[in-house]
């Protein structure tokens, strides 16, 4: 969006109001003195400064005197931050009063610059001349330390809304919604208001107040806020005695009551298009005050109470700096899903289980701030029967619920230090915005998931609030020889993404993850899982590389995964698919792009020539741009956005989160032409059967790998061809491994799936053992949160028997949703899982079962009802 016609805008305004600068300070205009003009003639006597004394520092004063100078009528008063005595100055402080008939004087002015060291003299005056006083006294007026003052919030009248954004109603409300005896600024505004599709003014609303404070001592803002609507970026902006713009940025928790804590430290300086002075923010006096939403769309209603500057420390004991877990008795703990052996020695916190089977959390209330960083830094360790993952989790003061897995198969029972930024949280569940703010913290939950049936102790310690910034070391990727630059299989947890990519936080949705389910190949360990919403400014992810040899290409895999709204205003649409630009930077700044406009739900390697990059900065260059070459690489970045529309072409903006695409194997190469190749299948339904894997087109138990992988960590876990097949065709089935009285195994498989596929039952063949249990589990991606469906099979016979199962005996796992598999889901399926399990016997021993002709049905032939054994 163009915002610099606002800014030039609000620059005119504030003009108007203050003159563009500093003035000197007449002390004439202060009251109605009146005085008689003398006619005194005659030599000026000199004379003396009196008071106050020269080198003395003072808080406030209001009285000077000097003493008299013989045949003098009237005297001048002045005083200065420079000695010069420099009118007319914006840095420089100047005041004056004239004609003085005696030789004392109370000004009745403040002087705004404090811890400063000021100068006066007097000057003797009569009809014959002047005559300056025999010195220049100074003395140094030092600020008051306060500890809070108070930006009162005033009448409506008192805030000016600007007319070039988008509008909306100003008001005050006395009903102490905030319970702090104060009122209440209250802004409402509507979509007609914010996107009237005027590109330089929608979803922009600016208020401002006149403040004029001065607040040293101080060095945070507080205020009371509450904010209910759809998606807004809220910021104060500040501005300061040398009327420079400062903003911070506000974590907005929908629907709550906030008190929300700003460090003058982290405010953000606003040059273009404004005034530039000292670029320091000289907070000490503060002249307007702003309430700002960028980019803001859709409904809202806001209230702001109770501003003030404080000093930070005062409310230290408000904000998490670390956790040790001695500090907090039983009364703050809780758990979920499973009542662990919690134990808390020396700051250690262990969960130890037995038999627990699947997942299970304790729940730490916290209910402070995590202001004063933007990572978490904690020391991990596990022991005992894996499941999938160790999991920490955040409950917002919205309620919405982040998490950050840790693979079990990256633990040991040696302690190790994570850090996780953030922004590397993923979804879990949303109650509220669905938007990280990472602000107010109600709760922290520590557990894991994916275990079956099994015993085993996780430990946590030393948990600390840190700067992702301290923890970085790495600055550019070093490409290999191969040309490769990112496979993604080289990191131990995904925080560690956001060490090497920058995010760009225009599109509100940036995030990065790895991804071990939906890449292929029997080799490859994880695939990158990128994020944007929709109907924004494209989520840019960055990766500095340092690159040699004598590749003249750009090769990627992408694969995407994006999940069309369920608004009902794009019924119309039947599928979304980002634009997705490659960019390419180089030392000397020349930036190129290519745009991928063909995604779709396969694996596919895009192979771009460099010659096919295109300029885009060139106006930006006071030089004549140089090619592409791989020494002159500086970064590499992949960009994506969709934006909505209805059948006529018209934008209608949903601005739906947590569309994922995925990119694997980005390097450099050689190739002369532009190339798009497919790297996996995608099952299609013929005649009504939708054919998953009947395991013939595979050749060795490498190929199978590629196709299926392990759901967990399993020593007696294997897969492999075999030749024992069900009569009527075929020469192939899947032979899977599994040990009783033992953790359950896992065996997934993560296809893509052609969107036309519609399914009411599962057919499946299986040989077991007459034993074991089987777990049937479907695993969909829907609108942004996975689901899983499951069908339990018992004691399945040793002998082959085809399974029809309708969609009605998929019972829905771990939701409070009651939502039914539905017959149009199989196109969003994620992953489709196998787990065998047998807990019966005297003793362990190893089993086996056999899977051939998985495929889905959609024939008339089964209904959703369908429970046979044929």
């Amino acid at each position: 969006m163009k915002k610099s016609l606002l800014f030039v805008t609000l620059l005119l305004t504030l003009s108007a109001c203050n003159g563009g600068g500093r003035k000197t300070f007449n002390f004439d205009t202060l009251d109605s003195n009146t005085f008689e003009t003398t006619e005194i003639s005659g030599e000026l006597g000199s004379f003396d400064l009196v008071s106050p004394a020269s080198g003395i520092v003072v808080e406030g004063i209001k009285e000077f005197s000097w003493s008299a100078s013989t045949n003098a009528a009237t005297y001048t008063l002045e005083i200065c931050s420079s000695e010069l005595f420099i009118e007319n100055n914006d840095a420089v402080e100047y005041y004056s009063r004239k004609n003085i008939t005696t030789t004392s004087f109370n000004i009745s002015a403040t002087f705004e610059e404090k811890n400063t060291t000021y100068y006066w003299r007097v000057t003797a005056y009569n009809k014959d001349g002047s005559r300056v006083s025999n010195s220049v006294y100074n003395f140094y007026l030092k600020a008051p330390e306060v500890e809070e003052v108070e930006f009162e919030i005033g009448d409506a009248d008192d805030w000016t809304l600007h007319s070039l954004g988008s509008y909306a109603d100003i008001g005050i409300d006395d009903s102490d919604f905030f319970g702090n005896g104060k009122e209440s600024l209250v802004l409402t505004f509507d979509e007609e208001d914010t996107n009237q599709g005027i590109i330089e003014s929608d979803g922009w609303i600016i208020v401002t107040k006149t403040v004029e404070k001065s607040i040293y001592g101080t060095d945070s803002m507080m205020f009371n806020m509450y904010y209910s609507g759809q998606d807004a970026n809220i910021l104060i902006r500040l501005v300061d005695k040398d009327n420079e713009y400062w903003y911070a940025p506000i974590q907005v928790s929908n629907n709550a009551k906030q008190t929300v804590f700003l460090r003058f430290e982290d405010f953000i300086q606003r040059k273009k298009d404004v005034t530039v002075a000292n670029e320091v923010f000289d907070y000490e006096r503060i002249k307007y005050m702003e309430i700002v939403f960028e980019r803001s769309f859709g409904d809202g209603i806001f209230l702001l109470s109770n501003v003030r500057a404080i000093k930070f420390a005062k409310y230290q004991s408000e904000f998490i700096t670390q956790v040790d877990f001695s500090d907090f008795d039983d009364e703050r703990w809780n758990h979920q899903f499973y009542n662990f052996n919690r134990t808390v020695n020396e700051g250690e916190l262990s969960l130890g289980y037995e038999g627990l089977d699947g997942y299970g959390f304790a729940d730490l209330a916290i209910n402070k701030y995590l202001y004063t960083g933007d990572s978490i830094k904690v020391s991990v360790k596990y022991t005992g029967s894996k499941g999938t993952n160790a999991v920490i989790r955040i409950i917002e003061e919205d309620k919405d619920r982040w998490s950050f897995k840790i693979p079990f198969n990256s633990l040991t029972s040696e302690y190790q230090d994570i850090v996780i930024p953030y922004s590397a949280f993923g979804k879990s569940e949303f109650k509220g915005d669905g938007r990280r703010q990472f602000y107010f913290i109600l709760d922290f939950q520590f557990g894991l998931e994916g275990v079956k049936n099994g015993t085993g102790e996780l430990c946590f310690k030393d948990i600390q609030v840190v700067n992702m910034k301290n923890y970085s070391s790495e600055d550019k990727r070093v490409v290999k020889p191969d040309g490769m630059i990112e496979d993604f299989d080289s990191y131990k947890f995904s925080s560690e993404l956001y060490f090497i990519w920058q995010t760009s936080e225009v599109n509100k949705d940036e995030y990065m993850s790895l991804n071990s389910t939906k890449k292929v190949g029997s080799t490859n360990v994880n695939c990158g899982q990128f994020e944007y919403k929709s109907d924004m400014d494209a989520a840019t992810y960055t990766l500095p590389i340092q690159a040699s040899g004598s590749f003249n290409a750009f090769s990627l895999w992408i694969k995407d995964d994006s999940l069309k709204s369920g608004d009902a205003r794009v019924g119309n649409i039947s599928n979304i698919s980002p634009e997705v630009n490659i960019y390419i930077e180089l030392l000397s700044g020349e930036i190129y792009r290519f745009t991928i406009t063909d995604l779709d739900k396969v694996w596919r390697e895009y192979v771009i020539p460099y010659h096919l990059f295109t300029l885009t900065n060139e106006d930006d260059l006071s030089y004549l741009p140089v090619p592409i070459s791989n020494t002159t690489i500086t970064k590499i970045s992949v960009a994506m956005q969709y934006f909505y529309h209805d059948a006529l072409g018209n934008a209608i903006p949903v601005y739906s989160n947590n569309n994922p695409v995925y990119f694997d194997n980005i390097r450099l190469t050689e190739a002369s032409n532009y190339n798009r190749e497919a790297k996996e299948k995608v099952a299609v339904m013929v005649d009504g059967i939708t054919l998953f894997d009947d395991f013939e087109n595979y050749q060795s138990n490498a190929d199978l790998e590629e196709a299926w992988t392990d759901g967990f960590d399993r020593a007696y876990q294997l897969k492999e061809l075999s030749n024992d097949v069900p009569s009527g065709g075929g020469s192939k089935s899947m032979k899977l491994q599994y040990k009783s009285k033992s953790d359950s195994v896992s065996y997934v498989m993560a296809p893509s799936v052609d969107e036309g596929v519609r399914a009411k039952a599962l057919r499946i063949w299986i040989k077991g053992d007459g034993k074991a249990t089987i777990y049937l589990n479907i695993y969909l991606n829907f609108s942004g949160n996975t689901l899983q469906y499951r069908a339990t099979l018992s004691s399945v016979a040793d002998t082959w028997k085809e399974y029809v199962i309708g969609f009605n005996h998929f019972a829905i796992q771990g939701s409070t949703t009651s939502r039914a598999l539905q017959d149009s889901d199989i196109p969003l399926l994620s992953k489709f899982t196998i787990g065998i399990v047998y807990s019966g016997g005297e003793s362990a021993t190893l089993g086996y079962i056999y899977i051939d002709n998985f495929k889905f049905d959609n024939t008339s032939a089964v209904n959703r009802e369908s429970l046979l054994v044929l």
